[in-house]
């Protein structure tokens, strides 16, 4: 297998509307999952839009061709960071940039660029991710999301749920 990469499965579809409605509908015909295979193969990798590299170990039995393991608390919330991107792109972000800027940041200050501090207030929190940078909201997002598909509610991160979604009054 040189180059490997496929569309969303139906559950994975499933997945994203779950989490963020139907917004993201725009974007899930040319949205590709990529195997991960140059740099750090264990880690999740969105790059330039509409393209997620991921782990063979978020896939079931360690094979890309069979639905990611989204049961799985980390994985699900990793890759709905990764998905949150896309959303971020939508909505005008050059995420491909910023992230590149933070992460050179992170390694010459060792300054860690998805790093907050969560509030209880929900009102509060949904600013605290509106000012936050791109991979301070994807961190939000996946902690949100983790907690979801564990079975775990997060009340101060429901209105960023609702916004993300577009359900947001």
């Amino acid at each position: 297998m040189m180059f490997w990469s496929r569309s969303l499965l139906p559950p994975e579809v499933v997945f994203v509307r779950r989490f963020f409605g139907t917004v993201l509908d725009s974007v899930l015909p040319r949205q590709r999952l990529h195997l991960r295979r140059l740099g750090d193969t264990r880690r999740a990798l969105s790059m330039n839009g509409g393209r997620l590299y991921l782990p063979r170990t978020f896939f079931e039995e360690g094979n890309p061709r069979k639905p990611l393991r989204l049961s799985h608390p980390m994985i699900a919330g990793i890759v709905a960071h990764e998905l949150l991107h896309q959303w971020q792109r939508l909505h005008g972000r050059a995420v491909t940039r910023e992230a590149l800027l933070l992460q050179t940041k992170a390694l010459c200050l060792r300054h860690d660029p998805y790093a907050y501090c969560a509030v209880t207030d929900p009102q509060q929190m949904l600013q605290l991710f509106l000012q936050a940078n791109v991979e301070q909201q994807g961190q939000i997002w996946q902690d949100h999301v983790s907690a979801c598909v564990a079975g775990t509610e997060l009340p101060h991160l429901q209105r960023i749920a609702k916004h993300v979604s577009g359900t947001a009054l």
